[in-house]
């Protein structure tokens, strides 16, 4: 049985055996001394400056993660689940807003409503029913069939009698040929995969029902085997091939679920689709995904634009590209540029300028400056002390700064419309 730890980004893990009375919260969590000890070689096996940092602190451990969230296999019985800190204050919530955001990516796109409605179940089971849920809509229309090339020995002649091999193999086995043909069959490098994922996840501790559909799909492929090399069946599936587009979503899932290290960023060439996402960039790539689709009529919008150079000439180069997260055009030529940031603000706290960092202004007027922009916006996600814009910053008289916070409790549309009309 896999036991889920859950906490939010940049939440503590420490041992339970250095406190009196340790309580579990979303920012900190408390572990077997075992548990703490198997998280604690991940942290200095892998990837420690990138998901974690280990300290100590008057003789007690702990491990911090960063502000990556998403699934961390620790062992075949631990796993981390780090959700966004956030207006949620709870697990539900916060896997709520992490679905939302995972939706606008193409490759998560599968992730419905239906999913959303049940974000009390850890993560992981989430994704499972959205790769079940792919799953069968392949299997209403049938599994895909294709000719495979075979070479065994039989006792039958069918294709083409390999002589040199059969000879070789058969000297004293008179009752057996060697020979080559091909098949059409279901055991073909996609269904092989599939049935591979399916026969791991039966493995892992889910609620009845979805184990029940996991068995339930595993008895269709009763006929076809185990996949002996995943990487080779991988490969082979990946070229252009008659079943290539009715597979390819649920092979991204598989890969996840089969590749031990899919929580390593860009790992394998089906890291479009993994386990663990750089909570900034979730954001940015959010937001953007919403303006594009919300902004309204009178606005073109282009994302991550790359038109733009800091320094127009040096040595005949153009040097330091600019890439603003939205830049937004109206029908009378006057852009608006938006750029979205994953941290907190604290509008209580006027003296430390909210906790908005010196550099985003300084990069902002830059991007003001070189686009000739009429309105900038930094836009931050809303918490408990910033739930209304800042009032608004004038570096001079034509170029203004207008802070706002985006609820991601709140649909998307309603957010891009009052950032829109400020």
């Amino acid at each position: 049985m896999i036991k889920t730890i859950v906490i939010s980004e940049f939440s503590a893990i420490k041992k339970a055996s250095d406190y009196d009375l340790p309580i579990d919260s979303f920012a900190e969590i408390f572990v077997s001394d075992t548990a703490f000890l198997r998280i604690k070689d991940l942290v200095f096996t892998y990837a420690n400056d990138l998901l974690f940092t280990y300290s100590v602190q008057r003789g007690k451990e702990q491990i911090k993660v960063k502000n990556y969230v998403g699934l961390i296999p620790v062992s075949d019985t631990i796993q981390i689940e780090i959700l966004p800190k956030s207006t949620a204050d709870s697990p539900k919530e916060a896997r709520r807003i992490l679905l939302k955001m995972l939706q606008k990516i193409p490759a998560y796109q599968s992730l419905s409503k239906a999913h959303l409605a049940i974000s009390n179940l850890p993560l992981l089971e989430i994704y499972v029913k959205a790769f079940l849920d792919e799953l069968e809509k392949l299997l209403s229309t049938g599994l895909g069939r294709n000719y495979e090339h075979i070479e065994a020995n039989e006792t039958f002649i069918k294709g083409k009698v390999l002589i040199a091999e059969n000879i070789h193999r058969n000297l004293l086995k008179q009752h057996s040929i060697f020979i080559a043909y091909d098949d059409f069959m279901h055991d073909i490098p996609q269904n092989r995969i599939l049935k591979t994922c399916l026969h791991r996840l039966k493995n892992y501790s889910f609620t009845n029902f979805t184990k029940q559909r996991i068995w339930q799909n595993l008895s269709v492929f009763d006929e076809i085997s185990l996949s002996a090399n995943l990487q080779q069946d991988f490969t082979k599936s990946n070229t252009v091939s008659p079943h290539f587009e009715r597979y390819e979503n649920l092979l991204q899932w598989a890969w996840v679920f089969l590749n031990e290290h899919s929580f390593l960023p860009f790992s394998g060439n089906y890291s479009q689709i993994s386990l663990l996402f750089p909570m900034e960039v979730l954001f940015e790539n959010y937001v953007g995904k919403l303006f594009q689709k919300y902004a309204g009529s009178d606005f073109s919008i282009r994302l991550q634009d790359r038109r733009k150079h800091l320094v127009l000439k040096h040595k005949e180069n153009a040097r330091f590209r600019m890439i603003p997260d939205i830049v937004a055009e109206n029908n009378a030529g006057e852009i608006w540029i938006f750029d979205a940031k994953w941290k907190v603000i604290d509008a209580s706290k006027p003296r430390q300028n909210y906790g908005i960092e010196q550099a985003d202004l300084y990069q902002m007027y830059a991007y003001g400056k070189k686009y000739q922009a009429k309105k900038l916006f930094l836009i931050y996600p809303a918490n408990e002390n910033f739930r209304n814009p800042l009032e608004v910053f004038d570096y001079d008289e034509d170029l203004v700064l207008h802070v706002m916070p985006f609820n991601l409790m709140n649909e998307g549309e309603e957010e891009v419309r009052k950032i829109m009309c400020p």
